[in-house]
């Protein structure tokens, strides 16, 4: 189980072509007409931080909306370890 710190989407919408374009390069994922909802997350296990990909946008996007939830992990499409920090205050807030 792991608990969400923040919650960010990535979409067409969201960034400029080029950027969106780079983030799935750099992600190593493929262009996606929806995008990708980005989840911060804290294995309540071992303790990591890690950022947990999601195709469902919409889902991600209820996500921004509410508290509480516990992501199933089958909603998790990819995780991207070493990830740059999504937390406001980091230095390597993304996107």
């Amino acid at each position: 189980m792991f608990t969400i710190l923040r919650v960010a989407l990535v979409t067409p919408a969201t960034l400029d072509a080029d950027a969106y374009q780079e983030f799935c390069w750099g992600a190593d994922l493929e262009r996606a007409d929806t995008g990708y909802g980005l989840l911060l997350a804290f294995d309540n296990h071992n303790g990591d931080e890690f950022t947990a990909l999601v195709d469902d946008v919409e889902y991600v996007r209820l996500l921004t909306e509410t508290s509480g939830i516990v992501v199933p992990a089958d909603k998790v499409t990819h995780v991207l370890r070493n990830w740059p920090d999504l937390r406001p205050e980091a230095p390597t807030v993304w996107p």
